[in-house]
């Protein structure tokens, strides 16, 4: 683990607030990243896809196996996939995020 500097200590800590004040008050998304469910329907859903023949992007042999599970989750730590989240909130409504909006902050935190 990097040491860090008092300086990108506070800044981050100064992130986290502004995003959790964000996320709270203004109710804009919360949780600010993805939940395992979220992931686990990503990745049974993109999962499928590949069985069904889609094609994966990533090079299948450099990960050296063609389990679609194991893919999808490559693709998904790296960033490539495009799907969009809809999370119901109690009060009724519903919020849509892009996975890759989501997986940016949870990078920055």
């Amino acid at each position: 683990m990097e040491a860090l500097t008092t300086a990108e200590l506070l800044d981050r800590i100064n992130k986290l607030v502004d995003l959790l004040e964000r996320a709270l008050v203004r109710r804009d998304f919360y949780p600010p990243r993805l939940t395992k469910y979220e992931i686990a329907r990503i990745l049974g859903a993109r999962a499928m896809q590949l069985a069904m023949g889609a094609q994966p992007l990533v090079d299948v042999r450099e990960l050296g196996t063609t389990d679609p599970v194991l893919i999808a989750a490559e693709e998904l730590k790296r960033g490539l996939l495009d799907f969009i989240i809809v999370r119901e909130l109690p009060d009724g409504k519903t919020e849509r995020l892009r996975l890759k909006e989501l997986l940016e902050l949870e990078r920055s935190l």
